[in-house]
């Protein structure tokens, strides 16, 4: 993998809902330990509510001039083997339970970025819900509106009736 430099930008949390934003700027990426399971693919019951979120996400950029984000398989393989993740320990962190981070696990899908960013929640039951929560949080506000960005990864995982999102923001190089 090609030597990168990246500055780490980390803002300010909520209880329940985390963001992490991080700009290329070439420090060696960490990826992922061998052996760790590949997420798995979103399942088809998933798909729809990506699209809803997604949909979301574009109408909050439209209305201040931005263009839309367009889904991209790579973030979405992050993003979703994150929430699943987070439902399986039963924890809210852009860390995983392996160590990883959201670089790592965004470099281990191959995508090649100039920019990434990422927003994790936990409890909201529908996409508007957990929109309404990251458009409230001035961070989260930033990532979704960050003109930088061009593609998106959603992931979101149910585990004893209790979901977890996330949002993993990228622009390729």
């Amino acid at each position: 993998m090609p030597c990168r430099h990246r500055a780490l930008w980390a803002g300010p949390g909520i209880a329940l809902v985390a963001l992490a934003t991080v700009t290329v700027g070439s420090v060696v990426s960490t990826p992922i330990a061998v052996g760790q399971a590949a997420p798995a693919p979103m399942t088809q019951t998933d798909i729809p509510l990506a699209e809803e979120l997604l949909r979301l996400v574009n109408a909050e950029r439209q209305r201040v001039n931005l263009p839309p984000l367009v889904l991209n398989e790579q973030l979405t393989t992050a993003a979703q083997g994150h929430a699943q993740d987070m439902a399986t320990s039963g924890r809210l962190s852009h860390a995983g339970s392996n160590g990883s981070t959201m670089r790592s696990r965004i470099d281990a899908t191959q995508y090649d970025w100039s920019t990434i960013g990422e927003n994790v929640a936990f409890g909201q039951p529908t996409a508007t819900a957990v929109m309404t929560a990251w458009m409230n949080s001035p961070g989260h506000r930033q990532n979704i509106l960050n003109p930088a960005f061009t593609e998106l990864g959603i992931g979101h995982a149910v585990a004893a009736s209790r979901p977890y999102w996330v949002q993993t923001f990228g622009r390729p190089l």
